[in-house]
């Protein structure tokens, strides 16, 4: 297809890179206001969901040695924190601000989470959304910052406690 348009921009999506033409800022609010994002998104995924190739999320700066995130978008511990509130600490942190499910944090930390978020020494690292899920304060995103990699970056892989939990 000719485009004699005199600009394009290229946007990464969760289903690959929607390419919109456009010669000025009107007509390209005009182009992104007129597509229909769910019915693209539904086609999309309904016909070529499992050949899509997605780039998996990247770690935060500065925590790369500490987590990464898998092709399915999942966090996987490279260190493991040497407690269990630690660990959940850091996978809330690798999604932040996504809320997560108490079943991901085990999965991905090995540590129920239940089991810490309204303990008195850590209740005010954690926060829980209406529907149950979980993310960190305030307190507990410095917390992960400033003590929890910090820590982490002065020990050896793996040295602390056991691999996280299989899905």
């Amino acid at each position: 297809m000719i485009c004699l348009a005199k600009y394009e921009t290229r946007i990464k999506t969760t289903f690959g890179e929607l390419v919109v033409h456009f010669d000025n800022i009107e007509q390209f609010r005009e182009n992104i206001n007129s597509l229909d994002t769910d019915a693209v998104t539904s086609i999309v995924n309904d016909k070529l969901g499992n050949l899509i190739v997605l780039e998996p999320r990247k770690a935060k700066p500065g925590a790369e040695f500490a987590y990464r995130f898998t092709s399915q978008g999942k966090v996987e511990l490279v260190k493991i924190p040497s407690s269990a509130p630690m660990s959940i600490g850091l996978v809330l942190f690798a999604y932040d601000p996504e809320p997560v499910s108490p079943d991901e944090v085990f999965r991905a930390s090995g540590s129920k989470p239940v089991s810490y978020v309204s303990h008195i020494d850590y209740k005010k690292f954690f926060d829980k959304t209406a529907d149950g899920k979980l993310l960190l304060s305030q307190p507990g995103r410095l917390w992960v910052q400033n003590e929890v990699l910090p820590k982490l970056a002065s020990t050896p892989a793996n040295r602390g406690r056991t691999q996280a939990a299989n899905p």
